[in-house]
């Protein structure tokens, strides 16, 4: 992963350590936009030259002309008018003295090696750690779905089963036998209403993650970035984790919704989805009204 990436990574207070590096000498937004690129440039060579110094001020300079296209195509004309500032400001300070520029960001690159190695390692680590065991939790969840989805498809062909044998039986004029009411549909819609209750469960738990330790740690890296820190780098992933929950909470309902109209065509004594369809649907509901608040 590249510096400026693993940076984006650790806890806030780390990230104040970055934002104290930069300032309007040489500000975070071309550490930022500029990334890629001023992590292949061995600065430490290019501050001992000034003809490679020279050389490399015009490139960041074109860098940032570059920037301010994609800008442009994006109309975001605010974006536009730092990116022109900071160049007017880059060459006011620099143009005379390159080598200055150069000796400026290895400085800062080897200030975020530092941070990294004394206090971001572990940090990071934990994050991965916390990454993958959600990653893990989604996984489950979508497993989960395939299950419910997989045994409510049985229960539909033991109906359709029973449908076909009890409209064979009329249309020869003969009674529906008691046995024909087998066992194995109620187990089946058994089956399919623990299903549900162990998807709820799990979703119940990724939720808890997300609001409780996720959400309130994407929330402070926010407000860092608000005030010129390292750009909120985990919102994609937050909102993919979100995304994933409320799809298997819609799932869940439509199960719910079948699993009611299954019931509607043949009931037992003691029916499982009678006895926790409204449970269930009560649950489902509270899981996403508590997704959709936050």
């Amino acid at each position: 992963m590249a510096q400026w990436g693993q940076l984006q990574m650790l806890d806030c207070k780390y990230l104040e350590q970055v934002d104290q590096l930069y300032d309007d000498s040489f500000p975070m937004d071309i550490r930022q936009y500029l990334s890629k690129w001023i992590e292949s440039i061995d600065w430490d060579t290019v501050a001992m030259q000034d003809s490679l110094a020279t050389i490399r001020f015009h490139d960041l300079l074109a860098q940032l002309d570059d920037q301010h296209s994609r800008f442009a195509l994006e109309n975001n004309f605010l974006l536009q008018h730092n990116i022109r500032k900071i160049k007017r400001n880059l060459q006011d300070r620099f143009q005379e003295d390159p080598v200055h520029m150069a000796m400026i960001i290895s400085r800062n690159l080897k200030e975020e090696q530092k941070i990294l190695a004394n206090e971001g390692e572990g940090t990071v680590s934990a994050m991965v750690v916390e990454k993958l065991k959600l990653d893990n939790k989604v996984k489950e969840m979508r497993e989960r779905v395939q299950m419910v989805d997989g045994n409510i498809k049985n229960v539909e062909d033991l109906q359709d089963e029973y449908d076909f044998r009890v409209n064979s039986l009329k249309n020869r004029g003969e009674a529906t036998p008691r046995t024909l009411r087998s066992s194995q549909r109620f187990c089946a819609f058994q089956d399919a209403v623990i299903q549900l209750s162990e998807l709820l469960t799990v979703i119940h738990a990724l939720l808890t993650d997300l609001i409780s330790e996720e959400l309130p740690e994407w929330k402070q890296r926010q407000q860092i970035a608000c005030i010129g820190g390292p750009p909120n780098a985990c919102v994609d992933q937050l909102q993919n984790w979100f995304t994933a929950a409320a799809e298997s909470l819609q799932q869940v309902r439509q199960h719910l919704k079948k699993l009611q109209e299954l019931e509607q065509k043949f009931t037992y004594d003691n029916d499982p989805i009678t006895q926790k369809k409204a449970f269930l649907e009560s649950r489902t509901l509270e899981l996403l009204k508590n997704l959709l608040s936050k």
